[in-house]
């Protein structure tokens, strides 16, 4: 998820849809909107993806929703301001909610989850340690930037980070 739907969290998600099959995973990615939903993609991202052979052309972003963070069994923001969000929101999510980036270096760190190991309990696993304190402010370690209204080359720089992140997370998670 991210702030309006409209650049990380598509990217990721098409990132994921795409790479994920690829890999034999059966992880799947939706995004979402904490506020401003229902915009599209800007048109530098829609071209800065078609170069990576991603479409985000139909794109149209959704609302994070109580129901939708409920049902899933990860929720990752984009920036560490997108997890309060949703832990503000609904304290029981705090156990599957994590930036992107926090993620997959916990993941990393982990032990490989076991083959007949609940996705719940070695997500408890990965976040062992972790406190709410872990999320105040901002920080370049877990905020993936917005290129929003930038140009194309900060576009291409998140859109690199963003699938460096995806692809070290497939292989760890699945």
């Amino acid at each position: 998820m991210c702030t309006a739907g409209r650049c990380r969290s598509p990217i990721a998600a098409a990132m994921l849809d795409t790479y994920a099959p690829r890999a034999g995973s059966p992880l799947v990615g939706r995004s979402g909107a904490l506020v401003g939903a229902h915009g599209s993609v800007p048109p530098v991202g829609i071209t800065v993806m078609r170069e990576r052979g991603l479409e985000l052309g139909g794109h149209r972003s959704l609302p994070v929703t109580p129901a939708a963070v409920a049902s899933a069994a990860l929720v990752l923001g984009m920036e560490r301001e997108h997890v309060r969000a949703v832990v503000d929101a609904g304290p029981d999510a705090w156990v599957k909610t994590f930036t992107l980036k926090d993620f997959v270096r916990r993941v990393e760190k982990a032990a490989v989850r076991g083959r007949h190991q609940r996705f719940t309990d070695w997500l408890h696993h990965v976040g062992e340690g972790r406190t709410r304190d872990d999320i105040a402010g901002d920080d370049p370690d877990d905020d993936l930037v917005d290129p929003y209204g930038q140009r194309a080359s900060v576009w291409r720089e998140v859109v690199d980070e963003l699938d460096d992140l995806v692809r070290r997370l497939i292989p760890n998670v699945s």
